[in-house]
């Protein structure tokens, strides 16, 4: 399975307000090292798309339950992403894909931010 998203960044919501809603406190350091607001504002909807990305390759729509604090965005010490899953997201993947692993990427420009999932 195979789910991608991608937004533009300045539709992205960048408040502190939306970033909880959305995210792991961990998630939320992690961006708050941006070296500027534009980057910030990259990383939140970088985070975001990957989370979208993980919802769509394990099948999950907005009907489903599953929220966005059930999808954690970690890095790896080389810097490599990768998620944890939490939740009704854990359940999902359990039932249906147990044993398969999940690969994610994702990148950001000033403009647009993308990531890809895909359930190996």
């Amino acid at each position: 399975m195979v789910g991608i998203d991608i937004i533009e960044v300045e539709r992205i919501d960048a408040s502190d307000k939306f970033l909880e809603k959305i995210a792991f406190q961990e998630e939320i350091d992690f961006i708050n090292k941006a070296k500027c607001d534009k980057l910030r504002k990259q990383k939140i909807a970088a985070l975001f798309c990957v989370k979208e990305s993980v919802m769509k390759a394990l099948e999950m729509g907005a009907k489903s339950g599953v929220v966005f604090k059930d999808i954690q965005l970690c890095h790896e010490q080389s810097g490599k992403p990768f998620v944890v899953l939490h939740g009704k997201a854990l359940d999902k993947y359990n039932q249906c894909f147990a044993g398969k692993k999940i690969e994610v990427s994702l990148s950001h420009t000033e403009k647009y931010a993308t990531a890809i999932a895909i359930l190996m």
